[in-house]
């Protein structure tokens, strides 16, 4: 019975897009333009993003994935960065 079955080999057709969202960055970190794009894959995706940087650092995303980043890789996003005042003391 289960050789009369034939399931696709590829379940997304090759015409479906996703969602895939653009995060750019001024100097200071802070977000200075974000939209969605739809892209076939990742590849297509990063060549849209590469399109859109304008000279910033830019993030793509897949939902909470980050697929590439693009741009001023000496800007960095955190201005500081500290230890929380009330941490818990370690165990020795």
């Amino acid at each position: 019975m289960a050789d009369l079955l034939k399931f696709p080999a590829n379940s997304r057709p090759r015409h479906v897009r996703r969602a895939y969202q653009v995060h750019r960055f001024v100097k200071s970190g802070g977000v200075l333009t974000s939209c969605i794009i739809t892209a076939r894959d990742d590849s297509d995706a990063k060549r849209q993003a590469a399109g859109l940087t304008a000279g910033n650092r830019t993030e793509l995303w897949a939902s909470d994935r980050l697929v590439a980043v693009f741009g001023a890789f000496e800007n960095p996003i955190a201005s500081a960065i500290r230890l929380h005042a009330e941490r818990p003391p370690t165990e020795q």
